[in-house]
């Protein structure tokens, strides 16, 4: 079993699931749809792909202030990931993890500056445990 250490930005409890990982940057604003959780961005490499429960992995976010707020409504209609890693946080993409948390007690812990990139460690399909009390991620079955 491989463990990666990064840093938690947003805290939660411990998670597992199956991966969705991408190595394009992502944007929530108009990259997905917060009814469903599934990518309509149609330029990205997660087209048509389903975060709706998954452990999202990308390596940084891509614009838009209203990111935010289609999180949260990722949140209100439970289509929101287990959590979300990258290798570089943005402030935007934090705020809608915290706001998960108070609105809807739903916790989305996200970690990033890991001592690698992790989106060319962690595969999808592959099964992970995140832990943003210790700030790791452990595959525990890779596909």
């Amino acid at each position: 079993m491989s463990v990666y250490k990064g840093r938690a930005v947003v805290e939660g409890a411990i998670v597992e699931g199956e991966a969705l990982v991408s190595s394009m940057p992502f944007g929530f604003f108009g990259g997905v749809n917060p009814g469903t959780g599934v990518v309509i961005d149609r330029w990205h490499d997660l087209f048509e792909q389903n975060m709706k429960g998954k452990i999202l992995v990308y390596p940084e976010g891509r614009g838009s202030t209203v990111g935010a707020a289609i999180i949260l409504e990722l949140a209100r209609t439970g289509c929101a990931p287990k959590a979300i890693m990258f290798n570089a946080s943005e402030i935007i993409t934090v705020t809608g993890g915290v706001l998960a948390k108070k609105f809807y007690d739903l916790d989305l812990p996200m970690l990033d500056r890991f001592e690698c990139d992790i989106t060319r460690v962690i595969k999808t399909g592959d099964v992970v445990r995140v832990d943003p009390a210790e700030g790791t991620v452990e595959i525990l079955s890779s596909k």
